[in-house]
C-alpha cells in the first residue's frame, strides 16, 4: 500500500495507512509510532445509560489520505457501530509547523449526535532504535522520569498503563511529556486540554510512552484537538520543561509571582514566611468512610477554640516566629469538609462568629495572615442551602455521588454557581466584622473540570475551570491571598499559594517513588506559585521515603511548613519549639532570595541519583546531599 509523505523545515513526516502509523524524522532523530493503534470510542444510550464500543481507524467504511506540501490530511467515515452507519468523518491531520516542529489534529465534521465517547490519536511516539539511557519525561504529580526497564515499583509503571490520567489532576499536572534516547528528544504539548486525558503503553525495551485520549465535551467531540511536537537534536528534560515554558511565554499564559504581587500587594506576605495547616473542629458523619464504629466518640473532635488559637499564635511571636500563614482547618459549624459550599455559623463550640472575630484579629495584631479552608464543589447533602438542581448533571441526567469524606453523602456543585456561593460566605463573614486574609479553595485545582448537562446551567469542562477562576479573582480583587490544593496548570494562575506538589509514592503517604522523582514542575513554575513543603523528619506524604523534606524544600527554594504540634496534635516542648523556628527560618532565608527566579536546570550528581544540583537565573546553585543529609547554597548575584 501506499505511503503518503510531506517534508518541509529540514522535517519529514511519512504515513502508512495500512497500519495508521506515522514516522517523523526532524533534526537527526527517527521516532515512530508505537503501541494500542489509533481508535474511536463509540456510545449509545440504552435507558438511561450508555453503553460503549471501541473502533479502530481501520475499521471506517471510507478512507481518504492527501498530501499537501507540509501536511498529510487523513479522513475517516463510515463507521459502523450498535446496528447503525453514522453520519460523522474524522479529518486527522499531521503537519509540519516549522523547524522541528509538527502538530497532530483531529476534528469531527458532520457530527449529528452525541455518539463520539473519545478519540485516541496519534499513537504514542518512540525513538526507532532507543539508546540504552532512554527515558520518559511525565507530569504526575511534581515530576516522573521513568527509564526505560526501571525496575524500582514496576507495579505502578504498569499500573499507569491500565487507565486514562486526566490532565490537570495529581495524575497529570501539565499536559505534556517528552521522551529523550541519546541526546536526541522531543517534546509533546496537548495544545487543546480541558477535555483530555493522557494513556500510556509499554514500548521497546520496557519503556512506559504516553499519547493522548480526547473527550467529548457535552457529547461530541466538537471542536478541532491538537498537540504540538518539538524535536530536539541535544537535550535533556530540562530541554523538554523550558520547551513547554517558552510555549506558555509565547501564549502569554506564565504569570509570574511578581505579577500576581501587583494584582494583589498582599501576596508580597507570603515571603519570608513559613505555612501553619492547623484545625478547629471535626465531625463524621455515619455515612463517611472515616466513620468509627466501634468507637462512635472519636467521631467529634474539638481540636481547639479559637481563642485558644489566637493564644497559642502569640505564644509564637513571642518565640521569634516574625512571620506566619494560617491555614485553617474546620472552622465552620460542622467542622472540616462539613456542609460545604455554606459552613455558616462558624463552630459554635469554638466561640462562633465573636471567637472566630477575635482570632482573625488578634492574627491581624500579630501580623500573621489568617486563612481558611473552604470549598466550592463538594455539595453536601447536609448543606443547608443544598438544592440538586444547582448541582452537576451528567450525560444520563444522574448526578456524581461520594461519601468518602467526613461529611457524608454528596455530590458535586455546578462550577457556574459556585461564586454566588463564595460570595454569601465572604458577605456574611464581613458583617460580623471578620475580614479573611487568605482563602484556600480545596480541590479547584486538582480536579478536572466538571461538564454539566443541567439546561440551566450547562458548562462543559473550559467553561467549569473559568468558573472556578472566576472565584479567585473575586479574593484577588478582596486583596485575599488566594489557594487551593496542588499546582494543575489549568488553575496556577489564578493562585498565589498551593497546599503542596508531592511526587507520586506508591502508596503516597511515605511509599516508594513512582520512575525517578525530578521536579518538572519547578522547572516550568518554580517563580510562579508559592509551594510549601514539609521540613520535619524523613519521608512523609510526597516525600519519597528515605528523603528529607527539608533538602527537597531547600533544593527547590521554596516555602517550608511550620510543625508545631506532636503525633496528638498537642503544642511540643518550647525546647523543641524553638528549633523548628530556627529550621524554617533556614529555609525561609532560601525563599525569599529566590521566590521570583526562574529554576534554570536541575541535575543528578551521581549514579545512585542522591545528590542533586539546582540552578536560577540569577547564579545561585543549589546542591543537597540525601544520603549524607547536608546542602549548600552558593547565591548569585
Amino acid at each position: 500500500m501506499k505511503e503518503y509523505i510531506c517534508s518541509a523545515f529540514n522535517t519529514k513526516i511519512k504515513f502508512n495507512p495500512c497500519s495508521s502509523r506515522y514516522t517523523v524524522e526532524s533534526n537527526g532523530g527517527t521516532w515512530v509510532n508505537t503501541g494500542r493503534k489509533p481508535y474511536i470510542i463509540l456510545r449509545k444510550k440504552v435507558g438511561k445509560k450508555y453503553i460503549y464500543t471501541y473502533r479502530p481507524f481501520s475499521l471506517a467504511g471510507e478512507k481518504i489520505h492527501k498530501v499537501t506540501e507540509n501536511a498529510i490530511e487523513s479522513r475517516y467515515s463510515g463507521f459502523f457501530a450498535f446496528g447503525k452507519k453514522y453520519d460523522f468523518t474524522l479529518v486527522c491531520t499531521a503537519k509540519i509547523t516549522g523547524e522541528g516542529k509538527a502538530e497532530f489534529s483531529v476534528r469531527a465534521d458532520n457530527e449529528t449526535g452525541m455518539d463520539i465517547h473519545a478519540v485516541a490519536y496519534p499513537a504514542p511516539f518512540n525513538a526507532l532504535n532507543p539508546d540504552s539511557n532512554a527515558y520518559t519525561v511525565d507530569t504526575m504529580r511534581q515530576g516522573v522520569l521513568i527509564p526505560d526497564g526501571w525496575k524500582q515499583n514496576r507495579l505502578s509503571l504498569f499500573l499507569i498503563t491500565k487507565y486514562w490520567r486526566k490532565v490537570n489532576t495529581g495524575d497529570c499536572y501539565m499536559p505534556f511529556w517528552g521522551r529523550v534516547s541519546g541526546k536526541k528528544g522531543f517534546l509533546s504539548i496537548i495544545d487543546t486540554p480541558y477535555d483530555s486525558t493522557i494513556f500510556s503503553a509499554n514500548g521497546k525495551n520496557k519503556a512506559i510512552l504516553n499519547g493522548v485520549n480526547w473527550m467529548s465535551s457535552l457529547g461530541k467531540l466538537s471542536y478541532e484537538r491538537r498537540i504540538k511536537m518539538e524535536f530536539y537534536a541535544d537535550c535533556d528534560y530540562n530541554t523538554i520543561c523550558k520547551g513547554y515554558r517558552n510555549y506558555l511565554i509565547e501564549k502569554g499564559e506564565l504569570v509570574t509571582i511578581d505579577e500576581k504581587i501587583e494584582k494583589n500587594p498582599n501576596v508580597k506576605k507570603l515571603i519570608d514566611t513559613p505555612v501553619l495547616h492547623t484545625s478547629i473542629y471535626t465531625t463524621i458523619h455515619p455515612k463517611s468512610n472515616y466513620y468509627d464504629k466501634k468507637h462512635p466518640e472519636k467521631n467529634q473532635t474539638l481540636f481547639a477554640t479559637f481563642d485558644q488559637r489566637a493564644e497559642e499564635y502569640a505564644k509564637y511571636k513571642d518565640m521569634g516566629l516574625d512571620r506566619l500563614y494560617i491555614h485553617t482547618d474546620g472552622w465552620g459549624e460542622m467542622g472540616y469538609d462539613n456542609n460545604h459550599p455554606y459552613v455558616l455559623p462558624p463552630c459554635p463550640q469554638a466561640g462562633g462568629f465573636e471567637g472566630m472575630k477575635r482570632l482573625c484579629d488578634k492574627c491581624d495584631d500579630l501580623q500573621y495572615v489568617f486563612g481558611i479552608h473552604d470549598q466550592y464543589r463538594d455539595f453536601y447533602y447536609s448543606c443547608k442551602k443544598f438544592d440538586m438542581n444547582l448541582a452537576v448533571e451528567n450525560i444520563d441526567g444522574g448526578h456524581p455521588y461520594c461519601s468518602v469524606w467526613f461529611g457524608g453523602p454528596h455530590t458535586w456543585l455546578c462550577a457556574a454557581n459556585a461564586k454566588k456561593f463564595l460570595e454569601t460566605t465572604h458577605k456574611e463573614l464581613e458583617e460580623h466584622g471578620i475580614f479573611i486574609k487568605g482563602a484556600y479553595l480545596d480541590v479547584f485545582s486538582i480536579m478536572w473540570g466538571d461538564e454539566c448537562f443541567n439546561r440551566e446551567h450547562p458548562a462543559t469542562r473550559e467553561e467549569s475551570i473559568k468558573y472556578r477562576g472566576e472565584c479567585f479573582d473575586y479574593l484577588r480583587g478582596k486583596g485575599i491571598i488566594a489557594s487551593s490544593e496542588e499546582p494543575g496548570s489549568q488553575m496556577i494562575n489564578y493562585l498565589d499559594l498551593v497546599h503542596h506538589a508531592p511526587y507520586a509514592l506508591r502508596p503516597q503517604e511515605r511509599g516508594v517513588a513512582v520512575g525517578v522523582p525530578t521536579p518538572f514542575l519547578n522547572l516550568v513554575y518554580h517563580d510562579c506559585v508559592f509551594v510549601p513543603w514539609c521540613v520535619d523528619g524523613i519521608g512523609g506524604w510526597g516525600i519519597p521515603d528515605g528523603d528529607a523534606g527539608f533538602l527537597h524544600c531547600i533544593l527547590n527554594a521554596q516555602t517550608p511548613y511550620f510543625g508545631p504540634y506532636d503525633e496528638d496534635g498537642k503544642v511540643l516542648s518550647d525546647d523543641e519549639l524553638k528549633n523548628r523556628i530556627a529550621k524554617v527560618k533556614e529555609a525561609c532565608a532560601v525563599q525569599k532570595r529566590l521566590y521570583n527566579k526562574e529554576m534554570v536546570s536541575h541535575k543528578f550528581l551521581d549514579e545512585n541519583r542522591r545528590k542533586q544540583e539546582t540552578r536560577y537565573s540569577d547564579g545561585t546553585v543549589i546542591t543537597v546531599d540525601f544520603d549524607k543529609n547536608t546542602y549548600n547554597v552558593s547565591y548569585g548575584e
